[in-house]
């Protein structure tokens, strides 16, 4: 994406340029090495370790520890989903997911996909008393939830196998889904099916639904979920959840970019 480009100021600070620029990396290449950030700032590998760390403590970046490479981190993503395209998409999915709480009297929530994780940044929580709870702000691995699940379906497989390139993967419950191939056919029933589900695959006594919001090219940008205790999860509620996020996420779909919206 082409940016405009400012003169530079009379006087720099190093460290600052060398920082922003370690950034501006990041966001092109995906991912980095200390010896490419060493190599690319013209610094010794010390002082590539530095910069780097110090971005970790703020997280602008962050490490996959058994690959030594750095990646974007949570802080760097928040402030690009705020700026994205000038859209709070807060602000647009929040009267949705009300009225998708309301229909429904269970938990709504939105996510954003972010690699091999999902960002929960909007919540209308059920005000049932036993409840699926808010999970706002909170990044979780995307093979263990519905709405991590249904957006990884909207992946190629060339770009799956790249976010996924071992076999095992990591689980937070007994349920989780383990390997690659496991999170592959379900991936393969999702698009079939147009939705994804999860039990208790995140947080024990807990499943939930979710759809894709997909953009004009097919790619999601975001995916909707219901989720509620397993005990009230039934065939029969399921079908009107999976119905009613299908609104819910045409209708957001349409706010963000243009469309019928559904009455």
């Amino acid at each position: 994406m082409a940016t405009s480009k400012t003169a530079a100021p009379n006087y720099t600070i190093e460290s600052v340029d060398n920082a922003l620029t370690t950034l501006r990396m990041l966001c092109d290449a995906k991912k980095l090495r200390l010896s490419e950030v060493s190599t690319r700032l013209d610094v010794a590998h010390s002082t590539a370790h530095r910069l780097l760390s110090m971005l970790v403590h703020h997280g602008f970046a962050k490490q996959d520890e058994s690959r030594g490479e750095y990646v974007i981190g949570p802080t760097f993503v928040q402030m690009g989903f705020a700026a994205i395209l000038n859209v709070d998409i807060k602000e647009h999915a929040r009267p949705i997911l009300e009225k998708l709480r309301d229909s429904v009297n269970e938990t709504a929530s939105l996510g954003l996909p972010y690699g091999r994780e999902v960002l929960y940044v909007e919540c209308a929580e059920s005000r049932q008393q036993l409840r699926s709870g808010s999970r706002v702000g909170s990044f979780v691995q995307a093979h263990c939830v519905s709405l991590g699940k249904v957006l990884l379906a909207t992946l190629s497989p060339e770009e799956l196998r790249r976010t996924y390139p071992d076999q095992n993967l990591p689980t937070l419950t007994e349920r989780t889904v383990g390997t690659f191939a496991e999170l592959e056919q379900q991936l393969q029933k999702i698009r079939k099916t147009g939705f994804a589900r999860s039990r208790a695959e995140s947080s024990d006594g807990v499943g939930s639904i979710a759809v894709a919001i997909v953009d004009r090219h097919g790619v999601g940008r975001a995916a909707i979920s219901i989720s509620a205790p397993l005990t009230r999860i039934t065939r029969e509620s399921e079908e009107r959840w999976i119905a009613a996020a299908q609104d819910a996420a045409a209708n957001l779909r349409a706010r963000l970019w243009g469309g019928p919206v559904k009455v």
